[in-house]
């Protein structure tokens, strides 16, 4: 055997494994169907079932009633503030609500820091701290004339250190400003301006923060910082927030544009995955007879119910599973054995994925041959969670001579080397890794289409999907495979034609706000 044959048996062997992997990573329109039809079922399940009852085995998603019973219609006015604290950051705004569809929006982001996602010591004042400390200096900067107004009725410096007398936390004489807070993990909530911690996903460990009400200890921490006229009425997740903020900002299109379409599902698309809809009260059975005749008196019949559809099939009874998709979950996730759907959609696992398959396939020598051991890997390469998704992004449309994007990409991010046979074996993994994401997005989109009947409701009638989240916004192509496979979903062309994906910026922020709006 010649050298040259030599090295295209390498080769050969190389795209072998990897067209086993792409055909692992398929999701077919058999699965759409099967995977539909169980969403709808947990989805039924979820809504007759209190998803923390340890006495229930069998209880489906967990749809937390949201207790938002209404959809703004973007003629809403007022300054309201919002907080929002997601897996990776904390954003503090002021909301100027103008009544014509728009708003004005001042904010600060701040990234958390490592000690408080990755320590199991910290204790959940520590965490709650950090957000007062960051609202405060929002404040100083954006709104000074708060701080101001406040020491003058006070007859203090607005920039003195934060005193512990009683009149600074009970002084009633200012402005209150309403705030609604977006909180992006799991909450047992009975009320929009409550809600304990039912588990952290995303990173935070923060074992001190489960089952307190988050709402309580934000508000202990304003007032510790001196910001009690500041009140946190209104809890929202971010998904329902989208879908608030798409809402106003979406207003009557069959006025504005002569379509007649309709919101109907928020989705959130990046770290994580999460989406929300509009339920008849009459069918949320783990809400009491009680509250749903309370809502009633009031003229209400809906709520939005918050699907964590990131936990769909905990259970792995219909998802597809690769060994992949087990090691991540099992070694490298904070949360093993939940959000199994979220883990095989969302930014935050894609470019893991494709870390742990380079790694295996490197374990076979199929590929990465230069690296005799698994020791002698570059270490970021060794290192869960280093490889980004926004590599993954570049590598997807990469049409350069050899690669060339590809391979910088590598060099760049993980300080590996590749050859020109690995960077296309490595650009076919990558399509597959998000074609798979993208297509498991559309199964939630379209049960819930199905369940709601939203596609029959009106003559002509079209839907409206407020998206928010990375991979819709930045993921080459991401749109256009989830419009794909709804369209190879129980829904079909037809009902495919009928969905309009509309990018909702700020959206929790602003839905926070809205929520604090009406509180």
């Amino acid at each position: 055997m010649s050298f040259e044959n030599l090295h295209k048996a390498g080769e050969h062997a190389l795209t072998e494994a990897v067209d086993k992997i792409v055909k692992d990573f398929e999701v077919t329109p058999e699965k759409l169907d099967e995977l539909t039809a169980y969403f709808i079922e947990s989805m039924e399940k979820g809504l007759q079932y209190d998803a923390n009852d340890p006495h229930n085995n069998d209880r489906g998603l967990p749809m937390i009633p949201s207790y938002v019973t209404g959809k703004p219609n973007g003629t809403e006015q007022g300054v309201l503030m919002a907080a929002d604290l997601g897996a990776t950051h904390f954003r503090v705004c002021s909301v100027q609500l103008n009544g014509d569809h728009t708003f004005n929006i001042e904010q600060m982001k701040s990234k958390i820091p490592e000690e408080l996602l990755y320590d199991e010591n910290v204790t959940n004042d520590e965490l709650f701290s950090f957000l007062g400390r960051r609202t405060r200096a929002f404040i100083r900067k954006h709104h000074p004339e708060v701080l101001k107004n406040k020491a003058l009725n006070l007859n203090q410096d607005p920039d003195a250190p934060i005193g512990d007398d009683e009149d600074s936390i009970n002084n009633n004489t200012l402005d209150v400003l309403k705030m609604g807070f977006s909180f992006s993990y799991p909450v047992d909530q009975k009320s929009i301006g409550s809600g304990t911690l039912i588990r952290w996903t995303k990173g935070f460990k923060i074992e001190d923060t489960i089952g307190k009400d988050v709402v309580k200890s934000f508000q202990d921490q304003l007032d510790a910082h001196g910001l009690d006229m500041i009140r946190v009425v209104a809890l929202t997740n971010d998904t329902v927030g989208t879908f608030l903020a798409h809402c106003y900002t979406s207003g009557d299109a069959e006025t504005m544009t002569g379509e007649v379409s309709d919101p109907v599902i928020g989705g959130i698309f990046g770290t994580g995955t999460n989406g929300c809809y509009m339920e008849d009260l009459d069918n949320i059975k783990k809400l009491t007879d009680e509250e749903k005749a309370k809502f009633k008196q009031h003229g209400k019949t809906k709520m939005v119910i918050n699907t964590e559809w990131g936990s769909f099939d905990n259970d792995l009874l219909h998802l597809p599973v690769t060994q992949y998709d087990i090691d991540i979950d099992e070694k490298f996730s904070s949360n093993p054995g939940f959000h199994l759907f979220e883990k095989r959609v969302s930014a935050m696992f894609l470019g893991e994925i494709l870390r742990n398959t380079l790694v295996d396939l490197h374990q076979r020598r199929l590929i990465l041959t230069q690296y005799k051991t698994h020791d002698q890997l570059p270490h970021r390469l060794k290192t869960p969670f280093e490889l980004a998704t926004e590599v993954l992004s570049r590598i997807e449309i990469d049409d350069s001579s050899n690669l060339r994007e590809t391979e910088l990409s590598f060099l760049q991010s993980l300080r590996l080397p590749t050859t020109m046979a690995e960077r296309k074996e490595i650009q076919r993994l990558v399509r597959a890794i998000s074609r798979r994401s993208a297509y498991l997005s559309s199964v939630p989109i379209a049960g819930i289409l199905i369940k709601t009947g939203a596609l029959h409701k009106r003559y002509h009638g079209e839907v409206e999907v407020g998206c928010a989240g990375s991979l819709i916004e930045y993921y080459p192509g991401y749109r256009s495979m989830l419009r794909h496979a709804l369209s190879l979903s129980p829904i079909g062309t037809d009902g495919e034609r009928k969905v309009h994906l509309k990018q909702c910026k700020d959206g929790a922020t602003v839905g926070s706000a809205l929520c604090a709006l009406v509180a």
